[in-house]
């Protein structure tokens, strides 16, 4: 057969060919190139445990069958791209080395990615490409037990994607968007934050609350840094990522609040509290009252306790005698409720079940 052929003599140029029959390439070592572009699979196509030592190009191949790429290694560049799936098809325990390109691709039924504990489908090296793939039924398209990105969602919405035992590693938003820039991905920092924000949305309908928070932080995150290399103080956004981390880290907000409650206390042992307080009896009284309007710093101690109550909105004696006292506490009035309703955001968020 032609086929036999050609694969004898290391001939993988298979560009347009038409397979009518189950094509069976399995355990099959592709040494040189194997160029199945615009190929067409009209039964199963069987790469199960196929090696491609070189660059495999399935760009534009449209599969009619179910096709089977389990436990296929591709040891170098591989495309996908505009590729064509009708039935299922099965990625599980396949190794991509390096770029797995299903770009503009069309999945029309079951599709899965999965792992194993002593096996990665994505490496170190590894990237995957998704953009602007047409995903018919997202639910049916899983990822099992495997080391992924943010950036390989980008173009895509993955908000209703199966996504069981992935790590995410430790994103960092500089490294995502640079990875992004190398593809020549425009606006890399605003098409991170619409990824994450949708990775956000399947986590928390699946409740995985931790991972949506991680997520809805990166999202934020994002879109702050896309100007002004994050630093932009007149925007109520970076406030609220420097109090809080958007409402998404717990301990930062709790460090906030702390820095609050002993910066407030030390102010409050450097201004002037009422001394004493005038007794008045009658209205004769009243007229020749005086108020302490000098005052004392408070001792460091009940500066806290002070600073505390303030916080908590008890109105804590002695009164501010002076202007400054007066405007410190009227400042700590609305900075310690607004910083603990922070605190409390960011607990509800974590742990939110």
């Amino acid at each position: 057969m032609a086929l036999n052929r050609k694969l004898k003599n290391n001939d993988f140029d298979f560009r347009g060919v038409w397979f009518p029959d189950k094509l069976s390439l399995e355990n099959f070592e592709f040494t040189t190139k194997a160029d199945f572009r615009s190929a067409t699979f009209s039964a199963m196509a069987d790469f199960r445990s196929a090696t491609f030592s070189t660059e495999a190009n399935f760009g534009s191949a449209t599969f009619s069958a179910e096709s089977d790429f389990s436990s296929a290694a591709f040891s170098a560049k591989t495309s996908f791209r505009a590729a064509t799936f009708s039935a299922e098809a099965d990625f599980s325990g396949t190794t991509f080395s390096t770029q797995a390109g299903f770009g503009e691709a069309t999945f029309a039924d079951y599709v899965r990615f999965a792992g194993a504990k002593d096996h990665q489908v994505f490496t170190d090296t590894s990237q995957l490409d998704l953009q602007f793939a047409r995903i018919e039924k997202p639910d049916r398209l899983s990822f099992h037990t495997l080391s992924l990105r943010p950036h390989w969602f980008v173009n895509i919405d993955a908000s209703k994607f199966g996504f069981a035992n992935v790590n995410w590693g430790r994103p960092r938003i500089n490294e995502e968007t640079s990875r992004l820039e190398r593809n020549d991905t425009p606006s890399p920092h605003h098409l991170l934050a619409i990824a994450c924000r949708n990775l956000a949305v399947n986590a928390e309908e699946n409740q995985r609350y931790e991972e949506a928070s991680k997520f809805r932080y990166l999202a934020m995150e994002a879109r702050r840094r896309e100007s002004w290399r994050g630093f932009a103080p007149w925007r109520l956004s970076w406030w609220y990522w420097l109090a809080s981390g958007y409402g998404e880290r717990l301990l930062q907000a709790f460090v906030v609040l702390m820095v609050l409650l002993f910066l407030f206390g030390g102010m409050y042992t450097r201004v002037g509290f009422a001394r004493w307080e005038p007794k008045v009896a009658t209205e004769a009284d009243a007229v020749f009252a005086q108020r302490d309007e000098v005052g004392a710093p408070l001792p460091f101690k009940r500066a806290l306790t002070y600073s505390l109550g303030v916080m908590m909105l008890q109105k804590p004696e002695p009164r501010p005698a002076t202007p400054l006292a007066q405007g410190l506490v009227i400042l700590e009035t609305i900075l310690g409720p607004v910083q603990a309703a922070l605190l409390a955001l960011a607990i509800r968020r974590k742990f939110m079940r």
